[in-house]
């Protein structure tokens, strides 16, 4: 009895050691705006320029590869005829593929923007990826757009909610950007509770910001971030758009604006490392590399 005593103590132990090992590191490739188009230069944008760094990134991911490659959207710059030069580069990739649409994915002749989706291998406009402990909700930031196909009810959220920001001083309703609507919202806030029950470390992928400069941000991403804020599972917000990149801490979650790839001879893109303690970014060429430690515990109610 004696023994069988300490052999079940001992079987505890082990098991309490196993159950509490670290679980094993989930690695990313991200990219953004490669905007790529057979056209001459604009400025810093060098958009031929874009097939060989786009190369160099596919073959960069090949070599590890990781475990997923979300691209942030903006795959081309216009003209679907750039379709053809891209999607057979991304689809060289060894690892599995998500693709974030961008604003440019749809400046496109008007006739072929509902093939955009389609393109992209996307059967719903927003979903979830479930890679183990971590969850990827890919939102969709042309929700409401001037560029996207638009429902009657879309269009009518998209004009009352542009006339709101501006008559409100808030000038994030450009052209350019685009909004989550109500629908989208309410999908967020149920995976995000989903997520927070069953112990899930979610980041969100957007094509858009929710804070940068030059307003190049969500239409409404004050009331996104206000949804999100209080969901401890969140732990970052992936995003393109604004070129020049950016990052910063705001409540605990970490907003990470990777840096357009168009943008100068020099490439940009990164790997993701995620621990349960830390998001590693190794950023190549004008991308940076943070190290960025996970928020364990809810946020202090205000």
């Amino acid at each position: 009895m004696k023994n069988r005593g300490l052999f079940s103590v001992w079987f505890a132990v082990l098991w309490i050691g196993v159950w509490a090992q670290p679980s094993k590191p989930l690695v990313l490739g991200i990219l953004t705006d490669v905007q790529y188009c057979d056209c001459d230069a604009l400025g810093i944008r060098n958009y031929r320029l874009s097939a060989a760094k786009l190369d160099s990134c596919v073959a960069t991911f090949n070599a590890q590869p990781p475990d997923a490659v979300f691209c942030l959207g903006d795959m081309i710059d216009h003209r679907y005829e750039s379709y053809d030069s891209v999607l057979p580069r991304f689809r060289n990739l060894k690892a599995p593929f998500y693709p974030v649409p961008g604003n440019h994915d749809y400046m496109i002749r008007g006739a072929r923007k509902q093939e955009v989706p389609g393109l992209l291998g996307l059967q719903n406009s927003y979903y979830a990826v479930d890679l183990g402990g971590w969850l990827f909700l890919a939102l969709n930031g042309n929700d409401l757009s001037y560029f996207a196909p638009q429902s009657k009810a879309q269009k009518q959220e998209r004009n009352e909610m542009v006339s709101d920001l501006f008559s409100s001083l808030r000038f994030t309703g450009m052209a350019w950007n685009g909004g989550i609507g109500k629908a989208q919202a309410q999908w967020l806030k149920e995976q995000l509770s989903r997520a927070e029950e069953e112990g899930k470390k979610v980041i969100l992928l957007c094509h858009f910001p929710l804070v940068a400069p030059h307003n190049h941000t969500l239409f409404n991403n004050r009331e996104i971030f206000a949804l999100i804020q209080p969901y401890s599972c969140v732990k970052a917000w992936f995003c393109g758009h604004y070129h020049a990149g950016g990052y910063q801490e705001k409540d605990g979650i970490h907003l990470v604006n990777f840096h357009g790839m168009v943008d100068t001879p020099v490439n940009a893109f990164a790997t993701v490392t995620l621990t349960d303690d830390s998001i590693r970014i190794k950023g190549y060429g004008r991308e940076p590399s943070r190290n960025l430690p996970i928020r364990k515990t809810a946020p202090t109610a205000p």
